[in-house]
């Protein structure tokens, strides 16, 4: 399969940054009126963090808990899983987005570290 040439490339790249920019700022420019309202609404809010779950969790599962049928508490020792459970938790009880993904970052890195030694 051949390549993109330097032109075929910057358009691409303009056109993908160009459909990004209209569908993130696509509710900016509507009249007060059509903004959405209700259900629509919380869901547009939660939409980054399921995009961020819908990309890692597969990985995470497929590496951790499907990987070995011989050793089913191996996933214990994945820092990846463990810091997936305290994001979870703390999105269950706070339901701040920023606060979740701080709280499973952090915990990753501590994982990760105590893994590590």
């Amino acid at each position: 399969m051949p390549g993109y040439n330097d032109a075929e490339m910057l358009v691409l790249l303009g056109a993908l940054v160009g459909v990004t920019l209209v569908a993130r700022c696509f509710f900016l420019v509507l009249p007060q009126r059509w903004q959405p309202r209700g259900a629509l609404e919380r869901a547009l809010r939660a939409a980054p963090l399921a995009a961020l779950v819908a990309i890692t969790l597969p990985e995470i599962l497929r590496t951790s808990l499907l990987a070995d049928a011989h050793a089913p508490l191996q996933w214990l020792a994945d820092p990846r899983l463990l810091s997936a459970l305290v994001l979870s938790a703390v999105w269950a009880a706070t339901r701040q987005g920023v606060l979740a993904l701080l709280a499973g970052s952090g915990s990753y890195l501590l994982l990760l570290a105590w893994v590590a030694r």
